[in-house]
């Protein structure tokens, strides 16, 4: 069984969360509502990753080859120039 199949958005939502960013400021970073963040967390992240919460997905996409290293530092050099 391969890596589970999120949509770029939900990956966009990950990567942000594992760059400790909070659920508020994913949505507005990526332009969303907050329901829609919140929905995405619990409708497509968490069941498709078998999740129990935000951390625990963020540690399955590590193992799953869904978010690298370079996904985290990446967005942290963004965020901070």
């Amino acid at each position: 069984m391969g890596a589970p199949h999120l949509s770029p958005r939900q990956l966009d939502i990950l990567r942000l969360t594992a760059n400790g960013y909070t659920d508020q400021a994913t949505a507005r970073r990526l332009g969303l509502s907050i329901h829609t963040v919140r929905d995405q967390w619990r409708w497509g992240i968490r069941p498709r990753l078998g999740a129990a919460n935000h951390s625990h997905a963020v540690a399955l996409a590590f193992s799953a080859g869904l978010l690298t290293e370079s996904d985290v530092h990446q967005h942290r050099q963004e965020s901070a120039a």
